[in-house]
């Protein structure tokens, strides 16, 4: 009953700096292009055992993403100006996406671990979930989920991200023609 909560950032179209050159195209319309720097915080929360997973959380600026609109957001999301967690986003995780998920878990006493970073609430116990932070310049080698948590989604995500770029070129001509419009 020992869960482990880490915020990261991604870069959710950020491609490769280096690649190989599809057939059609040519080195003067491939270089130069502009880095994406959308970004977006992903809040990972995990017991010790790995048991059970909190939901992942997205933190991003739009307050309607127009990729969620009409359709059912298979992750919990809140806005934030910046993209980042700050300590009311903190707060909403925790009432709305960490508090239910362990009680619908355990009743037994929890403890949750959290980095000291300013973006986060005061340290605090309510009804059997104690709230505890890592003490300064310990966390990057402590903490579970800098520990290849971390590193694992980021590599699946981007696993996925470049697959579903490179069907895009497996397409015939007219499927990409009514993708397009």
């Amino acid at each position: 009953n020992v869960y482990n909560m880490d915020e990261t950032g991604l870069f959710f179209r950020l491609l490769p700096r280096y690649s190989l050159l599809m057939p059609t195209e040519s080195l003067e319309t491939t270089r130069g292009k502009k880095i994406s720097k959308e970004r977006v915080t992903l809040v990972v929360c995990s017991n010790a055992t790995g048991s059970h997973k909190i939901p992942c959380t997205m933190i991003g600026k739009a307050a309607r993403p127009a990729c969620i609109v009409g359709r059912t957001w298979p992750i919990p999301y809140f806005c934030q100006k910046n993209a980042w967690m700050d300590v009311s986003i903190c707060w909403k995780w925790f009432n709305e996406v960490f508090y239910p998920a362990v009680k619908q878990k355990t009743g037994l006493p929890v403890l949750l671990l959290l980095d000291n970073a300013p973006g986060h609430f005061e340290a605090f116990e309510r009804n059997l979930v104690k709230v505890v932070f890592f003490p300064p310049n310990c966390t990057s080698w402590k903490q579970p989920c800098d520990m290849g948590i971390i590193a694992a989604l980021k590599k699946r995500y981007k696993y996925l991200y470049l697959s579903d770029i490179l069907s895009y070129y497996s397409l015939d001509e007219t499927t990409k023609k009514c993708l397009k419009e």
